[in-house]
């Protein structure tokens, strides 16, 4: 049995069909992780445990003052002591749920499907973030859309392939309804509070 709706419905069906919010990741913050110390063993396979510095976790804890509020709902870090722990003061204070370790965000090769697969699934959600590294968050940025043009801006120097940022500092926030560097900040990150 076959149900028809009256023709006098189908405008205010598409109406709300139109006006409906899809729901959407609406910003990606990144950041690289906070300062690391200095006097660490030089052997190659310790590097990735290497801890935070004094003012790396004052920067930490600004992180976490500074993204308060901002709905969180993830962060996402590579497996290192200093990524994972430069999220730790925002997840203990509550304004990040989820922290999630992976490498995904250290492989370029990796990123574009990363990205699209954040979109997908915090497609409910507000924000999230991104703790990385002085050489994958331009890389990163560049998949969010930034030119070259607008490298300087953002704090990204090299070239394609070996691109860079150099200080500690840096906050970027990638409004995801916006395209190239028009979507993107970068806010400066005090340390301490």
């Amino acid at each position: 049995m076959r149900r028809f709706f009256p023709l006098g419905a189908l405008p205010l069906l598409l109406a709300l069909m139109v006006s409906a919010p899809v729901a959407a990741l609406d910003v990606i913050y990144l950041v690289r992780h906070a300062e690391k110390v200095d006097d660490w063993p030089a052997a190659r396979d310790l590097d990735a445990f290497r801890p935070l510095s004094p003012a790396g976790v004052a920067r930490a804890e600004a992180l976490a003052d500074r993204l308060k509020g901002e709905g969180i709902a993830a962060a996402y870090t590579s497996r290192t002591t200093r990524t994972v722990a430069t999220v730790e003061p925002l997840m203990k204070a509550g304004n990040c749920p989820t922290v999630m370790a992976d490498d995904v965000t250290t492989r370029p090769e990796e990123m574009a499907g990363f990205l699209a697969g954040l979109r997908q699934k915090h497609a409910a959600d507000r924000a999230v973030l991104i703790v990385g590294h002085a050489n994958t968050i331009p890389e990163l940025l560049v998949r969010l859309g930034a030119k070259p043009d607008c490298f300087q801006r953002l704090g990204i120097t090299g070239q394609p392939g070996s691109l860079m940022t150099e200080r500690y500092d840096g906050l970027w926030r990638v409004d995801l309804k916006k395209q190239g560097c028009e979507a993107i900040e970068r806010s400066t990150l005090a340390a301490g509070r």
